[in-house]
């Protein structure tokens, strides 16, 4: 998290265990908490939120043993200018927003320990009501902030 931009992120794993199998489709629950009182908006493109998160870039797994980071499927999507009001995505003050994202395609080893990760770039957040965002700031992200996020890491070992 970014001071200032009061969003944090925080990953689990849907089961921190999993039974070995040819190929993974990895459940990562996704939260992302407003430590303010305010509601705030943000954009959720590029974001673990997206629609399009499992591969857009923003996970990262790793294996534990010797740090090596899997290959994960990855999408360049090009987004139609200017964002709309269903591209965002509001945090009452002090609340926290949840998302299972499935990572298809994993190639996790019996016997291994995975760290997973996210991490990107907000790319607009409005400390606003999702209402109080008009058509003219999606245009142009006036009044927004803009900055990074990252995760803690959750961890996941294969049996």
């Amino acid at each position: 998290m970014q001071p200032g931009l009061g969003l944090q992120v925080t990953l689990a794993c849907q089961l921190p265990t999993l039974q070995a199998q040819s190929s993974f489709t990895l459940p990562v629950k996704v939260s992302v908490q407003n430590l303010g009182s305010d509601p705030v908006t943000f954009l959720r493109w590029g974001t673990p939120f997206d629609a399009h998160a499992a591969v857009s870039g923003v996970f990262e797994v790793r294996d534990t043993a010797d740090g090596t980071v899997l290959p994960l499927d990855v999408l360049k999507i090009s987004r139609k200018l200017p964002a709309s009001a269903g591209d965002l995505i509001e945090v009452a003050g002090g609340q926290t927003i949840d998302k299972i994202v499935e990572l298809p395609g994993v190639n996790l080893q019996e016997g291994h320990g995975y760290s997973i990760i996210t991490q990107g770039i907000w790319h607009a957040i409005w400390k606003a009501p999702r209402v109080d965002v008009t058509a003219s700031q999606l245009s142009d992200f006036s009044g927004a902030s803009r900055g990074e996020f990252q995760s803690n890491v959750a961890l996941v070992n294969i049996e």
